[in-house]
């Protein structure tokens, strides 16, 4: 866009696809003309990644080419040809920023468990970080995302940005991990640089198969994209932080207690629609009005999510939590294995880790000679959750 350097459209045969940062305005300040032509770059693999086509036409001149290489190369494809097509555009490049108070770490930060996980180890090491949200990078639940993740860090007195997208990219699913995190990772960098941020931090779980681990999941894609970011200026390592699964929630119960802070309830952890929850959440606050009770208010109890958030703090013993009774944990037990059973398609999200717990949780509450819900259920684990 000649009003928006960061303002891209891929025009296929059949659809157009845009991806723009519209916010904050003059994104790019304090960075060097070569930082921002690689974030057009990596936006540009973001618009290509879900169809990653042999030639692409560009008004502006295109640098940084060894990025696509490497992207088109991992899936087994030949190196695209870059040609121009129109009229030249020339993006603006966004000057020198004002020195703000330098904050060493800066993290990704949707709001979920696993970025309040980083921010309260980080609070605890005594390393206040900047918190940076990355606003409609997903497909959905961005608006509650954007809200609980300032409100978590208006409350822990934790500095907060956002960088707010405009996203039709058609990038979604499992198959966004081709580029995404190296996109949020830049952009967080980016809108750290000011700040004088010289580490990132993502979620992690990266590997070294390309049959297991997208191109932004590539330990070694990492290794050559943290020396990019060297020698175009940016001095900023890009660190994945791997909390685990279940086990997380009983680390930030006791981070909770050590900080002195409020933290689980205020995750945005649901994947039901706004619409949606107050139906979902009705069947728990019938069945188990504890747990409704002390429960966030973005909390539907029967998604995934919200499942995953309950095992956790039932099984490390969340001290809200202490007035419920055999009853309710019996109740979320047996119907969380009903779920499984009627909606095989969520196997893919059921980790190891989930299932183990849930039979611990099972056997706390069905070891005195109750029947076991469990029985036998065949699952099948999606190498994408178990790493």
């Amino acid at each position: 866009s000649e009003r928006n350097p960061f303002d891209l459209t891929l025009k296929s045969e059949d659809k157009n696809y845009r991806l723009a940062i519209e916010e904050p305005d003059g994104f790019g300040r304090g960075t060097t003309k070569e930082s921002q032509d690689l974030m057009r770059t990596m936006m540009t693999a973001h618009l290509l990644g879900p169809t990653m086509p042999e030639k692409i036409y560009t008004n502006f001149d295109f640098h940084f080419s060894e990025l696509l290489d490497a992207m088109y190369e991992y899936y087994g494809k030949k190196k695209p040809r870059i040609l121009k097509v129109g009229e030249r555009l020339q993006p603006k490049i966004a000057g020198e920023a004002e020195s703000e108070r330098s904050l060493r770490v800066a993290t990704s930060h949707s709001g979920g468990l696993d970025s309040v996980y980083r921010i309260a180890k980080l609070l605890e090491s005594e390393e206040t970080p900047l918190a940076v949200h990355v606003g409609n990078l997903n497909a959905k639940g961005n608006a509650w995302e954007a809200k609980a993740s300032r409100e978590q860090c208006e409350s822990w007195n934790v500095p907060y940005l956002q960088v707010k997208l405009r996203n039709s990219s058609g990038s979604s699913g499992f198959d966004t991990m081709r580029t995404r995190d190296l996109l949020l990772a830049l952009m967080v960098a980016i809108q750290g640089a000011p700040n004088n941020v010289r580490q990132v931090q993502i979620e992690g779980g990266m590997g070294s198969d390309p049959s297991k681990y997208h191109f932004s999941e590539s330990i070694e894609v990492w290794s050559w994209f943290n020396g990019l970011l060297k020698d175009i200026g940016l001095d900023v390592e890009v660190v994945g932080v791997d909390p685990g699964d279940i086990e997380t929630i009983g680390e930030v119960i006791d981070l909770e207690k050590r900080l002195g802070l409020k933290m689980l309830p205020m995750v945005q952890n649901c994947f039901s629609a706004p619409f949606q929850l107050p139906h979902n959440r009705r069947k728990w606050e019938r069945e188990t009005p504890i747990i409704a009770q002390n429960s966030s208010d973005h909390w539907c109890g029967s998604c995934f999510k919200c499942r995953r958030m309950t095992l956790g703090r039932l099984f490390y013993r969340d001290p809200s939590l202490s007035g419920v009774s055999g009853e309710e944990r019996d109740y979320f037990v047996r119907d969380t294995y009903d779920w499984i059973r009627n909606y095989p398609n969520n196997g893919d999200l059921l980790s190891v880790s989930f299932m183990n717990h849930l039979a611990l949780l099972e056997g706390l509450n069905f070891g005195e000679g109750k029947s076991s819900p469990g029985g036998t259920i065949d699952v099948q684990v999606s190498h994408l959750i178990n790493k």
